[in-house]
């Protein structure tokens, strides 16, 4: 039987208490960062948003010249929804895939159009088979004044996103 003495038994864990105090640091760290991280996540709604609808519009012109169709990537305003159409026997229809899903635009965000085409209450970018578009502009803008702006320059041009301020005009 071996003896073990009794001055080389160390502590190898932590009491109940030293947990209970890095807790109370953590959480008091971390509630003075939280009222900081509240802008981020909502300036990445707005961004993630434009990205997508940023997607759409290389996906519809992309499509649109390997298919020989016209594309549209719609917006509606009043709903608050955007989707991607195509023109088949003489009247467009949402895609089937996931891009002819209508998404949703939070009701903090406002859309506003610029020389963009429109079909009743329907704003939309359109695509023909040569890959071409019209130069035109959706801005977004949340509550929280971010602003993010989906912009095609010139008619061969891809759509790209911008960050503005309020003193810029997205082209």
């Amino acid at each position: 039987m071996r003896c073990v003495p009794k001055h080389s038994v160390g502590r190898n864990a932590f009491t109940l208490l030293e947990l209970i105090l890095v807790m109370i640091l953590l959480c008091t760290v971390l509630a003075m960062a939280a009222p900081s991280l509240r802008g981020f996540f909502s300036s990445r709604k707005i961004n993630d948003i434009a990205e997508q609808m940023l997607i759409m519009t290389r996906y519809a012109r992309l499509q649109s010249i390997c298919e020989g169709r016209l594309y549209r990537v719609n917006f509606d305003p009043t709903r608050r929804e955007y989707w991607l159409s195509v023109l088949r026997d003489s009247a467009y229809e949402r895609l089937g895939s996931s891009f002819g899903t209508r998404h949703s635009i939070p009701a903090d965000i406002e859309l506003t159009a610029e020389d963009v085409l429109q079909d009743g209450s329907i704003y939309y970018f359109e695509f023909n088979p040569q890959g071409y578009t019209k130069a035109c502009s959706i801005a977004l803008r949340d509550n929280r004044q971010n602003h993010v702006a989906l912009v095609c320059y010139s008619p061969m041009e891809n759509f790209e996103l911008i960050e503005i301020r309020d003193d810029q005009h997205p082209y």
